[in-house]
């Protein structure tokens, strides 16, 4: 495969995320569609439909990078990775922007992506191994497709939703989580391979939409955005066997859901404002952003920073042991 086919789809997907940012900036504010910041001292209004950008560029790029490879003689192979990640990511981010809109029960949330993983289940028709460390090979049979397929894009999809509320967090967490699996997959082949060029359009996308959401943001990614996020990144992980790797990436996120379900699921992850700016929680922490906050005296930025710095570690985890794997 040439490099122009891995890397004009995510330059692709980069230029197309920057150009509908910033219409949907313009156009969210016009229609009214807006959230306050409520981090910041004097809580502006942030449009919250930046997720279309990202929509918008992953789409772009995963079809060029399809139209690139039109006459590879792995056509085939390609199409159904990319497509059963588009499929299932697009299905939950369908969920993400009626959330935004009809702000939709929680219950609703949490169990639609069940049904989204019906194309990664039937790409997946025939995989049902899964190699885990210091266990070895383990073949799930049916379980795999009925339970584990459908719990790991509803736990990826859900659990990125958690972990988000202030500016650029989610969107450099899935910078970090893309880039590992992109790393991973790139030295791999086959569907591996396949896959790690999608995680590396989806980190091409989210570094032009970060443009916007980095501290102080111009735009938020909505339900739409980080439904769609995390539900691309669990699909790129199943769809690239990367299992172990993602079971690593989703562990600060596997903490977030124990804090957040001592609340039932009631906390958030916003802090509360000094007149200087600083955030601080003085409460029982309920998010890893409280966590952080309780540490020191941060600005924003700051505590967004550590929690990326702790995704960094866990991301180094996913590939050591994600080529463990690979070894067994």
């Amino acid at each position: 495969m040439k490099p122009a086919d891995i890397i004009v789809p995510a330059l692709i997907g980069y230029l197309t995320t920057y150009i509908v940012t910033v219409w949907m900036i313009k156009i969210s504010k016009a229609r009214g569609f807006v959230g306050k910041d409520v981090n910041k001292p004097d809580k502006p209004e942030i449009p919250v439909l930046g997720g279309v950008g990202i929509v918008a560029g992953f789409v772009a790029g995963s079809f060029s990078y399809l139209l690139l490879t039109d006459l590879s003689p792995v056509k085939g192979e390609i199409e159904k990775v990319v497509v059963s990640v588009l499929l299932s990511s697009l299905l939950i981010g369908y969920l993400g922007i009626l959330d935004d809109v009809l702000n939709l029960r929680q219950s609703v949330r949490a169990f639609t992506p069940v049904f989204a993983s019906v194309p990664l289940i039937l790409y997946s028709s025939g995989h049902s191994v899964i190699s885990i460390p210091f266990f070895g090979i383990v073949n799930f049979g049916l379980l795999f497709y009925v339970l584990i397929l459908p719990a790991a894009l509803t736990i990826t999809a859900n659990a990125f939703n958690m972990l988000e509320g202030l500016n650029g967090l989610g969107t450099g967490m899935g910078i970090i989580m893309a880039s590992a699996l992109a790393y991973i997959g790139l030295r791999s082949d086959g569907p591996s391979f396949y896959a790690g060029i999608l995680a590396l359009i989806l980190v091409f996308v989210l570094f032009s939409f970060l443009l916007f959401n980095k501290y102080p943001a111009k735009i938020f990614p909505g339900n739409i955005g980080t439904y769609f996020i995390g539900s691309v990144i669990g699909s790129i992980g199943i769809a690239g066997y990367m299992y172990t790797a993602l079971f690593f990436l989703y562990i600060p996120y596997a903490i977030e859901f124990v804090l957040k379900a001592r609340t039932k699921f009631k906390g958030v992850s916003f802090g509360k404002v000094s007149p200087e700016g600083y955030l601080y929680w003085d409460d029982k922490p309920n998010s890893l952003t409280h966590i952080v906050m309780k540490l020191g005296k941060f600005k924003e930025y700051q505590v967004v920073a550590i929690l990326w710095g702790i995704e960094i570690i866990f991301a180094i985890l996913a590939i050591v042991f994600q080529e463990v794997v690979i070894r067994i």
